[in-house]
């Protein structure tokens, strides 16, 4: 494999030093993820600067930088000149100060400022910076993380955190860049992102640069977060705010004086008031606004900056993205710029709005480039900006151009990966450690608060169909069910109708229709065995509502999910007829959720209540019904509650963890890889207690339902050998029989 001169070179050495589990890994990431093969290409094939093209939107000699692909850096001090001198004079100049606005002095603070707003260009090559990236370089300190000892154990080193320059990461470089090609196209941005990058140091240094650069009472920069405690004190993004502010008005003979300085209300404002009580000066200002769970708290803010810390914790991130973009937007102009960004791995994120605004940036107006980062994307569909944890990891890039060694980072963060999973006695602890080091955008979203579901296992499968989705579906059979002249139900494939295949179906037609997997297996006289497929249905009640109806049918021979139907058609009475005919079709038996009576009403009216099962046995053996008074919609199905939900998603969890096929050696595939629905996995990796989960609430009443006919078996297996005793046998004869015997006078 030949790589750049900044990789570790993978050798049968150093393979030998890894477990054989994290060798396979690292090469199926860089085999799979073609962000990471392009950033550890050879020099020859990433190229420089002077082999990019110009950038036609600016027609200044500047070249056209490629995120998704990008050129190798070279000798990026050049822009770093101002701090550079800083931290070896302790001040920005030797020009002495002078308050001519003709001076030098002020003529090097103008074109300061002047490389704020519009970045640096190095001739030479056309290389350059956006203004965003100078400022955050150069006049924003931030702490790093600097070795102090080395030689500890397992390879670990000691090291305190110190206040410094930031450091010439390309992923700072690709970040700002990211962040200047969306404002320069009128849109917004959004980025999924690893810990420790820094992330909040970056955008605190956005609201001070825009304060000097973007000065007037109309221009108020925002930074919004669902909790008050993202935004406050030292650790929170106001702290480091002011901090750029403290640093500047400190070194720099800018404008340092604060009509408002409310540091309780996080509200900042540059300027002066003169002997009149007139405010002037810049009049530029900078806020912080906690929403908590009111997205309106927001409603009427304008400015050129609105930032989402923490995005993932927005409950209601998608209300408030949409009700502030009128804050930045007239028409198709964009005069202001927002930003959500957030990490994985914090407790309790659902990573639904965050999910969505990343993965289809158009509806939001987001600026996306190709999706190169996901395992077996192309680059065909477009995502915002991802931040690897294999980017800039600390000691693994090039101090001097801050070009990353990915293989080194990826061994490191495999090797921790490794060390969790086989020493962690906690389950989530593998999916805890991925989600704040990601690998993948998919990594990232995952949900970490307690669930059952086998998020990792599962995301990871739905990757690897990713690549080959378009073969993958087209094995499935879309059509209806209708009933022939003889009355038997017979398929019919349609190519006008589509079944709702992503979770997030919001914005579509969610009629829906039926999508087999496998169709019935019929025996030697051609008929299907009663009780061979079982269904499990999460009804609805009403011709209107959000909720969708979901039946989701299993083949108990093979123990594979067989088909589905998802939607909202236009009445109730139609998701009906649709369940009817399936299970008619399968000659199944179907587990329902009893709560609701409609279902029932329906069958009952057509003489087809024995196509629904009674009441599970095993839910009256374990106590979770009352086995009397049983009659009617109560005799048939299952009347959900938290404690029977919850035991449905465990025995769902389980299946998929089981080996499909536990007597071949070869095949150590799970029945999750079996699993042909994409959207009941992606609603399993959604799962959280708030949401509504259609699917899952289906699959729960199937699973109930598959558990009740494996004890039934089991039952039936372990008393097959019992005598079976005749009805003259009953200890009730057996009594009365011996004491008639003993009246009976011709007995002695």
């Amino acid at each position: 494999m030949e790589l750049n001169k900044y990789q570790t070179v993978i050798t049968e050495e150093l393979k030998e030093t890894l477990p054989r589990e994290v060798y396979e890994n690292l090469i199926e990431y860089i085999s799979t993820i073609k962000f990471i093969k392009n950033l550890i290409a050879p020099e020859h094939v990433r190229g420089f600067a002077k082999d990019r093209p110009e950038d036609p939107l600016y027609n200044d000699g500047r070249i056209l930088v490629d995120i998704s692909n990008p050129h190798i850096l070279e000798d990026m001090d050049y822009f770093r000149q101002p701090a550079l001198f800083f931290k070896k004079n302790g001040k920005y100049t030797n020009i002495p100060p002078n308050s001519n606005p003709k001076s030098e002095y002020a003529e090097y603070w103008k074109e300061e400022l002047r490389k704020w707003k519009y970045g640096v260009i190095r001739e030479l090559d056309g290389e350059w910076i956006p203004g965003e990236l100078y400022f955050y370089w150069n006049y924003s300190p931030i702490w790093l993380v600097e070795t102090i000892a080395t030689g500890g154990q397992d390879g670990k080193s000691q090291g305190e955190r110190v206040k410094r320059f930031a450091k010439p990461w390309l992923g700072d470089y690709l970040y700002f860049h990211y962040t200047c090609k969306a404002k320069r196209n009128g849109k917004h941005g959004k980025i999924l992102k690893t810990r420790g990058i820094g992330f909040s140091f970056k955008n605190a240094s956005e609201s001070p640069r825009n304060m000097y650069v973007l000065p007037g009472t109309g221009n108020i920069n925002h930074h919004l977060a669902s909790e008050k405690t993202f935004l406050s004190g030292d650790s929170g993004i106001w702290g480091k705010i002011l901090d750029t502010l403290d640093w500047i008005a400190e070194h720099t003979p800018l404008p340092r004086m604060r009509t408002v300085d409310a540091t309780k209300e996080m509200y900042v404002q540059l300027g002066y008031k003169d002997e009149y009580g007139s405010r002037k000066g810049l009049l530029s200002s900078v806020k912080c606004i906690s929403l908590k769970d009111n997205p309106d708290k927001a409603r009427g803010i304008r400015g050129p900056y609105i930032h989402y810390e923490e995005d993932g914790l927005f409950p209601n991130l998608e209300k408030a993205w949409n009700v502030n973009r009128k804050a930045v937007e007239d028409g198709d102009v964009g005069f202001g710029f927002m930003l959500a960004g957030g990490t994985g791995g914090v407790e309790g994120a659902s990573f639904a709005g965050s999910e969505k605004l990343f993965y289809k940036p158009s509806a939001y107006n987001i600026y996306g480039i190709p999706n190169v980062y996901d395992k077996g994307s192309n680059g065909e569909l477009e995502c915002g900006f991802f931040w690897g944890a294999y980017l800039n990891r600390n000691e693994c890039y090039d101090e001097n151009n801050g070009e990353p060694d990915i293989i080194k980072a990826l061994i490191e963060i495999l090797l921790d990966r490794f060390k969790v999973k086989y020493n962690s006695s906690d389950a989530r602890a593998i999916t805890q450690k991925k989600a704040e080091e990601p690998i993948t955008p998919q990594e990232a979203i995952m949900r970490t608060e307690r669930t059952v579901f086998p998020v990792a296992d599962i995301k990871d499968y739905l990757e690897s169909i990713g690549p080959k989705k378009e073969s993958f579906l087209a094995e499935h059979y879309i059509g209806e069910l209708i009933n022939n002249h003889n009355g038997d139900i017979e398929w019919k494939p349609l190519s006008d109708k589509y079944p709702l295949r992503a979770y997030d179906s919001s914005d579509t037609d969610r009629t829906g229709c039926l999508e087999i997997f496998e169709m019935p297996k019929k025996n030697a006289n051609g008929e299907i065995v009663r009780g061979r497929y079982i269904f499990g249905i999460d009804p609805i009640d009403a011709d209107t509502g959000t909720s969708l109806f979901s039946i989701i049918g299993m083949d108990t021979f093979t123990d594979r999910i067989v088909c589905e139907y998802t939607g909202r058609p236009r009445l109730a009475n139609d998701a009906y007829e649709i369940a009817l005919r399936t299970i008619k079709f399968y000659n199944g038996e179907a587990n329902y959720e009893s709560n609701l009576k409609g279902l029932f009403s329906y069958f009952d009216a057509r003489n087809c209540l024995h196509y629904l099962c009674d009441v599970p046995q095993i839910l009256r053996d374990m106590d979770m019904v009352k086995a009397t008074n049983l009659y009617g919609n109560k005799a048939k199905g299952t009347h959900a509650n938290k404690e029977i939900n919850k035991w449905g998603r465990l025995l769902q969890a389980q299946y998929m963890l089981t080996r499909y096929n536990e007597d071949s050696e070869d095949d150590t595939s799970l029945k999750l890889h079996h699993v042909r629905s994409i959207p009941y996995l992606e609603e399993c990796v959604a799962w959280n207690s708030d949401g509504n989960f259609d699917r899952v609430s289906a699959a729960g009443m199937l699973f109930l339902l598959r558990e009740d006919r494996v004890k039934r078996t089991s039952s039936m297996k372990t008393n097959q050998d019992n005598k079976v005793k005749k009805m003259s046998e009953d200890n009730f004869f057996n009594k009365n029989w011996k004491i008639a015997n003993n009246k009976n006078p011709f007995n002695g």
